[in-house]
Protein backbone atom coordinates (compact mmCIF):
# COMPACT_ATOMS: atom_id res chain seq x y z
CA UNK A 1 0.00 0.00 0.00
CA UNK A 2 1.19 3.13 -1.15
CA UNK A 3 2.36 6.03 1.87
CA UNK A 4 0.68 9.50 1.78
CA UNK A 5 3.96 11.31 0.40
CA UNK A 6 4.37 8.23 -1.92
CA UNK A 7 0.52 8.88 -3.43
CA UNK A 8 1.25 12.74 -3.51
CA UNK A 9 4.13 12.34 -5.20
CA UNK A 10 2.74 10.54 -7.98
CA UNK A 11 -0.15 12.06 -8.15
CA UNK A 12 2.08 15.04 -9.39
CA UNK A 13 4.02 13.05 -11.42
CA UNK A 14 0.51 12.04 -13.66
CA UNK A 15 -0.83 15.65 -13.86
CA UNK A 16 2.36 17.14 -15.32
CA UNK A 17 3.28 14.12 -17.27
CA UNK A 18 6.37 14.00 -16.02
CA UNK A 19 7.32 10.20 -16.21
CA UNK A 20 6.04 7.18 -18.93
CA UNK A 21 6.64 3.69 -19.17
CA UNK A 22 10.32 3.38 -20.64
CA UNK A 23 11.87 6.32 -19.64
CA UNK A 24 15.34 6.50 -18.26
CA UNK A 25 15.56 9.03 -15.18
CA UNK A 26 18.51 10.78 -13.81
CA UNK A 27 17.95 11.12 -10.21
CA UNK A 28 20.12 13.99 -8.58
CA UNK A 29 21.09 12.87 -5.20
CA UNK A 30 23.11 14.65 -2.77
CA UNK A 31 22.67 12.61 -0.10
CA UNK A 32 20.27 15.22 2.14
CA UNK A 33 16.82 13.75 3.48
CA UNK A 34 15.22 15.47 0.42
CA UNK A 35 17.03 13.56 -2.33
CA UNK A 36 17.13 10.34 -0.52
CA UNK A 37 13.61 10.52 0.03
CA UNK A 38 12.83 11.06 -4.23
CA UNK A 39 15.52 8.42 -4.84
CA UNK A 40 13.53 5.98 -2.72
CA UNK A 41 10.05 6.43 -3.66
CA UNK A 42 10.92 6.73 -7.74
CA UNK A 43 12.64 3.14 -7.09
CA UNK A 44 9.29 1.69 -5.46
CA UNK A 45 7.47 3.30 -8.10
CA UNK A 46 8.89 2.24 -11.53
CA UNK A 47 8.58 -1.50 -10.22
CA UNK A 48 4.94 -0.85 -11.50
CA UNK A 49 5.46 1.94 -13.58
CA UNK A 50 8.24 0.10 -16.15
CA UNK A 51 10.99 2.47 -15.80
CA UNK A 52 14.84 2.75 -15.04
CA UNK A 53 16.94 5.12 -12.58
CA UNK A 54 20.45 6.23 -12.99
CA UNK A 55 21.86 7.94 -9.62
CA UNK A 56 23.73 11.16 -10.29
CA UNK A 57 25.62 13.03 -7.60
CA UNK A 58 28.23 16.03 -7.87
CA UNK A 59 30.82 16.67 -5.17
CA UNK A 60 31.07 20.47 -5.26
CA UNK A 61 34.74 20.39 -3.76
CA UNK A 62 33.51 22.75 -1.28
CA UNK A 63 33.43 21.17 1.91
CA UNK A 64 36.49 19.08 1.93
CA UNK A 65 35.87 16.04 3.95
CA UNK A 66 32.08 16.06 4.43
CA UNK A 67 31.79 16.24 0.75
CA UNK A 68 34.14 12.78 0.16
CA UNK A 69 31.39 11.35 2.84
CA UNK A 70 28.50 12.34 0.98
CA UNK A 71 29.71 10.90 -2.52
CA UNK A 72 30.85 8.06 -0.79
CA UNK A 73 27.05 7.24 1.07
CA UNK A 74 25.22 7.96 -2.13
CA UNK A 75 27.41 5.80 -4.32
CA UNK A 76 27.11 2.88 -1.48
CA UNK A 77 22.91 3.65 -1.02
CA UNK A 78 22.89 3.59 -5.10
CA UNK A 79 24.48 -0.01 -4.80
CA UNK A 80 22.47 -1.55 -2.09
CA UNK A 81 19.14 -0.25 -4.41
CA UNK A 82 21.27 -2.40 -7.31
CA UNK A 83 21.58 1.21 -9.21
CA UNK A 84 23.81 2.86 -12.01
CA UNK A 85 25.55 5.58 -10.48
CA UNK A 86 27.94 9.16 -12.03
CA UNK A 87 29.56 10.80 -9.28
CA UNK A 88 31.50 13.37 -9.96
CA UNK A 89 33.56 16.31 -8.48
CA UNK A 90 33.91 19.64 -9.24
CA UNK A 91 36.18 22.93 -8.45
CA UNK A 92 33.34 25.72 -7.97
CA UNK A 93 35.36 27.95 -6.49
CA UNK A 94 37.81 27.97 -9.22
CA UNK A 95 34.60 28.39 -11.67
CA UNK A 96 33.41 31.36 -9.74
CA UNK A 97 36.52 33.60 -9.68
CA UNK A 98 37.12 32.46 -13.39
CA UNK A 99 32.94 33.70 -14.03
CA UNK A 100 32.80 36.01 -11.26
CA UNK A 101 29.96 34.76 -9.39
CA UNK A 102 28.58 34.10 -6.54
CA UNK A 103 29.52 30.11 -4.71
CA UNK A 104 25.70 29.72 -4.71
CA UNK A 105 25.09 30.97 -8.02
CA UNK A 106 28.73 29.21 -9.39
CA UNK A 107 27.64 26.15 -7.55
CA UNK A 108 23.68 25.88 -9.22
CA UNK A 109 25.15 26.65 -12.65
CA UNK A 110 27.94 23.75 -12.40
CA UNK A 111 25.32 21.35 -10.92
CA UNK A 112 22.94 21.77 -13.72
CA UNK A 113 25.44 21.80 -16.62
CA UNK A 114 26.87 18.33 -14.90
CA UNK A 115 23.34 16.83 -15.15
CA UNK A 116 22.54 18.16 -18.44
CA UNK A 117 25.79 15.85 -19.36
CA UNK A 118 24.93 12.82 -17.18
CA UNK A 119 21.40 13.15 -19.06
CA UNK A 120 22.94 13.60 -22.48
CA UNK A 121 25.43 10.92 -21.87
CA UNK A 122 23.44 8.31 -20.09
CA UNK A 123 20.54 9.11 -22.80
CA UNK A 124 18.00 9.98 -20.41
CA UNK A 125 14.93 11.81 -20.67
CA UNK A 126 14.72 13.83 -17.67
CA UNK A 127 16.65 14.74 -14.50
CA UNK A 128 15.01 14.71 -11.25
CA UNK A 129 15.33 16.82 -8.31
CA UNK A 130 14.77 16.82 -4.94
CA UNK A 131 12.78 20.70 -4.68
CA UNK A 132 10.04 20.22 -2.03
CA UNK A 133 7.03 22.94 -1.23
CA UNK A 134 9.32 24.49 1.34
CA UNK A 135 12.08 25.29 -1.59
CA UNK A 136 9.00 26.57 -3.19
CA UNK A 137 8.08 28.91 -0.29
CA UNK A 138 12.08 29.99 0.17
CA UNK A 139 12.16 30.77 -3.53
CA UNK A 140 9.06 32.86 -3.97
CA UNK A 141 10.33 35.16 -0.30
CA UNK A 142 13.97 35.43 -1.80
CA UNK A 143 12.15 36.71 -5.41
CA UNK A 144 10.03 39.23 -3.89
CA UNK A 145 12.35 40.16 -1.72
CA UNK A 146 14.91 40.73 -4.36
CA UNK A 147 12.41 42.64 -6.64
CA UNK A 148 11.76 40.25 -9.38
CA UNK A 149 8.43 40.01 -12.16
CA UNK A 150 5.77 37.25 -12.44
CA UNK A 151 7.96 34.79 -13.98
CA UNK A 152 10.11 34.98 -11.51
CA UNK A 153 7.44 34.37 -8.54
CA UNK A 154 5.92 31.60 -10.35
CA UNK A 155 9.55 30.21 -8.73
CA UNK A 156 9.88 27.16 -8.68
CA UNK A 157 8.53 25.05 -11.92
CA UNK A 158 7.70 21.48 -11.70
CA UNK A 159 9.00 20.88 -15.23
CA UNK A 160 11.82 23.12 -16.23
CA UNK A 161 13.32 23.46 -19.36
CA UNK A 162 11.92 20.25 -20.44
CA UNK A 163 14.23 17.99 -19.13
CA UNK A 164 14.07 19.02 -15.39
CA UNK A 165 11.54 17.35 -13.09
CA UNK A 166 10.58 18.04 -9.28
CA UNK A 167 8.12 15.29 -8.39
CA UNK A 168 8.39 16.44 -4.52
CA UNK A 169 7.51 20.01 -5.15
CA UNK A 170 4.04 19.57 -3.13
CA UNK A 171 5.67 17.88 -0.67
CA UNK A 172 6.76 19.88 2.82
CA UNK A 173 9.54 19.07 5.10
CA UNK A 174 7.54 17.61 7.93
CA UNK A 175 6.04 14.85 5.54
CA UNK A 176 9.62 14.55 4.03
CA UNK A 177 10.71 13.96 7.84
CA UNK A 178 7.70 11.37 8.53
CA UNK A 179 8.48 9.21 5.51
CA UNK A 180 12.28 9.07 6.64
CA UNK A 181 11.35 8.22 10.14
CA UNK A 182 8.58 5.68 8.72
CA UNK A 183 11.17 3.93 6.56
CA UNK A 184 14.13 4.27 8.49
CA UNK A 185 16.13 6.11 5.26
CA UNK A 186 19.52 6.90 6.79
CA UNK A 187 20.90 10.43 5.16
CA UNK A 188 23.79 13.14 5.22
CA UNK A 189 23.11 16.59 6.80
CA UNK A 190 24.91 19.18 5.16
CA UNK A 191 26.78 21.86 7.70
CA UNK A 192 26.19 24.61 5.18
CA UNK A 193 22.13 24.75 5.61
CA UNK A 194 23.20 26.37 8.82
CA UNK A 195 25.42 29.34 7.55
CA UNK A 196 23.22 32.53 7.98
CA UNK A 197 25.13 33.81 6.17
CA UNK A 198 23.09 32.37 3.20
CA UNK A 199 19.97 34.52 1.72
CA UNK A 200 18.29 31.37 1.09
CA UNK A 201 18.91 30.13 4.87
CA UNK A 202 18.09 33.13 6.30
CA UNK A 203 14.68 33.65 5.04
CA UNK A 204 14.30 29.39 6.29
CA UNK A 205 15.40 29.75 9.59
CA UNK A 206 14.00 33.26 10.49
CA UNK A 207 11.38 34.45 7.96
CA UNK A 208 9.92 32.05 7.03
CA UNK A 209 9.14 31.35 11.61
CA UNK A 210 8.42 34.41 12.30
CA UNK A 211 5.72 35.10 9.50
CA UNK A 212 4.30 31.65 10.79
CA UNK A 213 4.15 32.57 14.34
CA UNK A 214 3.31 36.49 14.03
CA UNK A 215 0.67 36.01 10.93
CA UNK A 216 0.13 33.24 8.70
CA UNK A 217 0.67 29.30 10.39
CA UNK A 218 0.01 28.48 6.94
CA UNK A 219 2.36 30.76 5.62
CA UNK A 220 4.14 27.90 3.09
CA UNK A 221 0.80 26.43 1.82
CA UNK A 222 0.06 30.18 0.75
CA UNK A 223 2.95 31.26 -0.81
CA UNK A 224 2.87 27.64 -2.88
CA UNK A 225 -0.39 28.41 -3.78
CA UNK A 226 0.90 31.98 -5.13
CA UNK A 227 3.52 30.84 -6.92
CA UNK A 228 0.96 28.57 -8.72
CA UNK A 229 -1.41 30.88 -9.64
CA UNK A 230 1.20 32.96 -11.21
CA UNK A 231 2.79 30.14 -13.15
CA UNK A 232 -0.48 29.46 -14.72
CA UNK A 233 -0.70 33.23 -15.85
CA UNK A 234 2.62 33.92 -16.63
CA UNK A 235 2.45 30.68 -19.06
CA UNK A 236 -0.70 31.57 -20.97
CA UNK A 237 0.75 35.36 -21.53
CA UNK A 238 4.03 33.60 -22.56
CA UNK A 239 2.17 31.71 -25.00
CA UNK A 240 0.25 34.57 -26.52
CA UNK A 241 3.66 35.68 -27.52
CA UNK A 242 5.64 32.74 -28.46
CA UNK A 243 4.66 33.25 -31.84
CA UNK A 244 5.56 37.12 -31.46
CA UNK A 245 8.77 36.45 -30.40
CA UNK A 246 9.44 34.00 -33.18
CA UNK A 247 8.69 36.07 -36.03
CA UNK A 248 11.25 37.96 -34.64
CA UNK A 249 13.94 35.85 -34.55
CA UNK A 250 16.89 36.64 -37.62
CA UNK A 251 19.20 33.80 -36.69
CA UNK A 252 20.59 31.47 -33.86
CA UNK A 253 23.67 29.54 -33.36
CA UNK A 254 24.52 27.98 -30.06
CA UNK A 255 25.01 30.92 -27.48
CA UNK A 256 24.22 33.24 -29.82
CA UNK A 257 20.39 34.82 -31.14
CA UNK A 258 19.51 37.56 -33.27
CA UNK A 259 15.90 39.13 -32.75
CA UNK A 260 14.34 42.17 -35.04
CA UNK A 261 13.56 45.19 -33.04
CA UNK A 262 11.28 46.94 -35.96
CA UNK A 263 8.29 47.08 -33.65
CA UNK A 264 9.52 47.54 -29.58
CA UNK A 265 7.89 50.50 -29.12
CA UNK A 266 4.81 49.28 -29.91
CA UNK A 267 5.43 46.07 -27.35
CA UNK A 268 3.27 46.16 -24.73
CA UNK A 269 5.29 45.94 -21.43
CA UNK A 270 4.56 42.63 -20.25
CA UNK A 271 5.49 41.20 -23.43
CA UNK A 272 8.72 43.30 -23.32
CA UNK A 273 9.38 41.80 -20.05
CA UNK A 274 8.61 38.13 -21.57
CA UNK A 275 10.99 38.83 -25.02
CA UNK A 276 14.05 39.59 -22.53
CA UNK A 277 13.29 36.51 -20.27
CA UNK A 278 12.85 34.52 -23.26
CA UNK A 279 16.58 35.70 -25.19
CA UNK A 280 18.52 35.40 -22.26
CA UNK A 281 17.32 32.16 -22.03
CA UNK A 282 17.67 31.25 -25.75
CA UNK A 283 21.40 31.41 -25.22
CA UNK A 284 21.53 29.31 -22.44
CA UNK A 285 21.31 32.48 -19.33
CA UNK A 286 19.94 31.76 -16.33
CA UNK A 287 16.68 33.90 -16.33
CA UNK A 288 16.57 33.40 -12.63
CA UNK A 289 18.74 36.12 -11.20
CA UNK A 290 17.06 38.51 -13.26
CA UNK A 291 15.77 41.23 -11.20
CA UNK A 292 13.14 43.78 -12.06
CA UNK A 293 15.43 46.23 -12.25
CA UNK A 294 17.49 44.13 -14.44
CA UNK A 295 14.61 43.74 -17.00
CA UNK A 296 13.37 47.44 -16.62
CA UNK A 297 16.52 48.90 -17.18
CA UNK A 298 16.81 46.86 -20.36
CA UNK A 299 13.77 47.48 -21.82
CA UNK A 300 14.54 51.14 -21.06
CA UNK A 301 18.11 50.62 -23.14
CA UNK A 302 16.61 49.10 -25.82
CA UNK A 303 14.51 52.10 -26.51
CA UNK A 304 16.98 54.49 -26.06
CA UNK A 305 20.51 53.01 -26.67
CA UNK A 306 22.60 54.00 -30.19
CA UNK A 307 23.37 51.29 -32.68
CA UNK A 308 26.56 49.72 -31.75
CA UNK A 309 26.35 49.96 -27.57
CA UNK A 310 26.42 46.87 -25.78
CA UNK A 311 24.70 46.42 -22.49
CA UNK A 312 25.50 43.25 -19.82
CA UNK A 313 23.09 41.48 -17.74
CA UNK A 314 24.10 39.30 -15.03
CA UNK A 315 25.53 35.33 -16.14
CA UNK A 316 28.16 37.71 -18.82
CA UNK A 317 24.94 37.61 -20.81
CA UNK A 318 26.14 40.41 -23.69
CA UNK A 319 23.33 41.99 -25.28
CA UNK A 320 24.41 44.83 -28.86
CA UNK A 321 22.33 47.18 -30.28
CA UNK A 322 22.22 46.98 -34.14
CA UNK A 323 20.20 49.28 -36.45
CA UNK A 324 16.95 47.22 -36.27
CA UNK A 325 18.06 43.72 -34.42
CA UNK A 326 19.78 42.40 -30.58
CA UNK A 327 22.57 40.68 -30.81
CA UNK A 328 22.65 38.25 -27.50
CA UNK A 329 25.87 36.67 -26.36
CA UNK A 330 26.59 34.31 -23.51
CA UNK A 331 30.51 34.30 -24.46
CA UNK A 332 33.43 36.48 -25.68
CA UNK A 333 35.38 35.71 -28.80
CA UNK A 334 39.32 36.70 -27.30
CA UNK A 335 41.72 37.74 -29.66
CA UNK A 336 44.27 35.14 -31.00
CA UNK A 337 46.87 34.38 -33.50
CA UNK A 338 47.87 30.88 -35.15
CA UNK A 339 51.07 30.13 -37.17
CA UNK A 340 50.26 27.35 -40.11
CA UNK A 341 52.21 26.00 -42.44
CA UNK A 342 50.67 24.78 -45.65
CA UNK A 343 49.11 22.35 -46.66
CA UNK A 344 47.30 21.62 -42.82
CA UNK A 345 44.45 22.33 -40.72
CA UNK A 346 43.81 24.55 -37.88
CA UNK A 347 41.08 24.54 -35.06
CA UNK A 348 39.65 28.01 -34.58
CA UNK A 349 39.03 29.06 -30.68
CA UNK A 350 35.87 29.56 -29.42
CA UNK A 351 33.73 28.23 -32.37
CA UNK A 352 33.45 24.57 -33.47
CA UNK A 353 35.03 24.94 -36.64
CA UNK A 354 38.75 24.75 -38.41
CA UNK A 355 40.32 26.19 -41.53
CA UNK A 356 41.15 23.22 -44.12
CA UNK A 357 44.34 24.60 -46.64
CA UNK A 358 44.80 21.85 -49.39
CA UNK A 359 46.52 21.93 -52.38
CA UNK A 360 45.02 21.21 -56.16
CA UNK A 361 45.91 21.15 -59.74
CA UNK A 362 44.10 24.00 -61.23
CA UNK A 363 41.78 21.07 -63.31
CA UNK A 364 40.60 20.05 -59.97
CA UNK A 365 39.74 23.32 -58.52
CA UNK A 366 36.88 23.61 -56.21
CA UNK A 367 33.81 26.24 -56.64
CA UNK A 368 33.99 29.15 -54.91
CA UNK A 369 31.73 30.06 -52.22
CA UNK A 370 31.94 32.62 -49.37
CA UNK A 371 33.73 30.00 -46.72
CA UNK A 372 36.77 29.01 -49.52
CA UNK A 373 39.40 31.28 -50.98
CA UNK A 374 41.50 29.88 -53.61
CA UNK A 375 44.99 31.30 -54.55
CA UNK A 376 47.77 30.31 -56.83
CA UNK A 377 49.98 28.25 -54.87
CA UNK A 378 52.89 29.38 -56.74
CA UNK A 379 52.70 32.56 -55.91
CA UNK A 380 51.43 33.20 -52.25
CA UNK A 381 53.96 32.17 -49.48
CA UNK A 382 53.38 28.94 -47.44
CA UNK A 383 53.48 30.38 -44.18
CA UNK A 384 50.09 31.29 -43.03
CA UNK A 385 49.16 33.44 -39.71
CA UNK A 386 44.90 32.66 -38.84
CA UNK A 387 44.17 35.78 -36.29
CA UNK A 388 41.68 37.69 -34.80
CA UNK A 389 41.36 41.11 -36.06
CA UNK A 390 43.71 44.50 -35.26
CA UNK A 391 43.46 48.17 -35.46
CA UNK A 392 43.99 49.34 -38.83
CA UNK A 393 43.61 46.36 -40.99
CA UNK A 394 43.77 46.29 -44.41
CA UNK A 395 43.23 44.05 -47.44
CA UNK A 396 44.10 44.63 -50.83
CA UNK A 397 41.12 45.12 -53.56
CA UNK A 398 40.03 45.77 -56.40
CA UNK A 399 38.91 49.22 -56.97
CA UNK A 400 38.21 51.32 -53.71
CA UNK A 401 42.32 53.08 -54.40
CA UNK A 402 43.22 49.10 -54.24
CA UNK A 403 42.15 48.22 -50.48
CA UNK A 404 39.82 48.86 -47.86
CA UNK A 405 40.04 48.25 -44.25
CA UNK A 406 38.43 45.56 -42.27
CA UNK A 407 36.25 47.64 -40.12
CA UNK A 408 34.77 49.36 -43.27
CA UNK A 409 33.82 45.78 -44.33
CA UNK A 410 32.50 44.39 -41.24
CA UNK A 411 30.21 47.74 -41.07
CA UNK A 412 29.05 47.02 -44.73
CA UNK A 413 27.87 43.25 -43.70
CA UNK A 414 25.82 44.28 -40.39
CA UNK A 415 28.53 42.20 -38.10
CA UNK A 416 27.88 42.72 -34.64
CA UNK A 417 31.44 43.96 -32.47
CA UNK A 418 30.44 41.36 -30.05
CA UNK A 419 31.27 38.52 -32.81
CA UNK A 420 34.02 40.66 -34.63
CA UNK A 421 37.46 39.02 -32.78
CA UNK A 422 35.64 35.50 -33.80
CA UNK A 423 35.66 36.77 -37.82
CA UNK A 424 39.35 34.58 -38.62
CA UNK A 425 41.46 36.62 -40.70
CA UNK A 426 44.16 35.01 -43.23
CA UNK A 427 47.56 36.66 -42.94
CA UNK A 428 50.85 35.67 -44.70
CA UNK A 429 53.29 38.30 -42.95
CA UNK A 430 51.75 41.67 -42.13
CA UNK A 431 49.36 41.32 -45.82
CA UNK A 432 45.31 40.04 -45.41
CA UNK A 433 45.00 37.01 -47.88
CA UNK A 434 41.34 36.73 -46.61
CA UNK A 435 38.77 38.05 -44.19
CA UNK A 436 36.95 34.86 -43.91
CA UNK A 437 33.62 34.65 -45.52
CA UNK A 438 33.61 38.08 -46.85
CA UNK A 439 37.09 39.30 -48.73
CA UNK A 440 39.67 37.82 -50.39
CA UNK A 441 42.82 39.77 -51.35
CA UNK A 442 43.45 40.36 -55.06
CA UNK A 443 47.19 39.01 -54.00
CA UNK A 444 47.77 35.74 -55.36
CA UNK A 445 43.99 35.90 -57.54
CA UNK A 446 43.83 32.83 -60.10
CA UNK A 447 45.05 33.59 -63.42
CA UNK A 448 45.17 31.60 -66.82
CA UNK A 449 48.87 30.80 -66.20
CA UNK A 450 47.85 28.98 -62.78
CA UNK A 451 48.98 25.52 -62.46
CA UNK A 452 48.40 24.29 -59.05
CA UNK A 453 45.79 26.42 -56.12
CA UNK A 454 45.83 26.35 -52.50
CA UNK A 455 42.66 26.31 -51.11
CA UNK A 456 41.60 27.35 -47.91
CA UNK A 457 38.31 26.28 -46.71
CA UNK A 458 36.12 27.22 -43.18
CA UNK A 459 34.58 24.08 -42.23
CA UNK A 460 32.51 23.08 -39.16
CA UNK A 461 32.89 20.03 -37.57
CA UNK A 462 29.85 17.34 -37.31
CA UNK A 463 28.15 17.82 -33.84
CA UNK A 464 28.22 14.80 -32.15
CA UNK A 465 25.77 15.69 -29.25
CA UNK A 466 23.57 18.30 -27.99
CA UNK A 467 27.08 19.69 -25.90
CA UNK A 468 29.46 20.36 -28.53
CA UNK A 469 30.87 23.54 -29.15
CA UNK A 470 28.75 26.11 -31.14
CA UNK A 471 29.09 26.01 -34.87
CA UNK A 472 31.08 29.20 -36.74
CA UNK A 473 29.56 32.48 -36.66
CA UNK A 474 28.53 32.42 -40.90
CA UNK A 475 25.49 30.31 -39.66
CA UNK A 476 24.66 33.45 -37.60
CA UNK A 477 25.13 36.41 -39.79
Amino acid sequence: MLSLVTKKVEETILRHGMIRPGNRIIVAVSGGGDSIVLLHILYCLSKNWDFNLIVAHLNHGLRGCEGEEDAKFVAEYATSLNLPSVLEKADVRTYCKKNQCSIEQGAREVRYDFLKRVLLEQNGDSVATGHTANDQAETVLMRLLRGCGSSGLSSIRPIRNGWIIRPLLEVPSDEISDYIQKHGLSFRSDSSNANQAIFRNKIRHHLIPFLEQEYNPKIREGLGRLAEVIRNESEYLEGKTRKLIKSCICNKADGMIRLNIDNWGETAPAIQRIFIRYMVREVGGNEEILSFDHIENMCKWIKLSCTGQIYELPGKIRIEKRKNSLVICRFIFDPYQISLELPGSVNLPGINSSININEYSIKDIPNSSPTRAIFDADVVSRKWIIRSREAGDRILSLGLNGSKSVKKIFNEHDVPRLIRNGVPIVTCGATILWVVGFRQSTIGMVTQKTKRVIVAELVSKNRCNKTAPRSHYMGFL
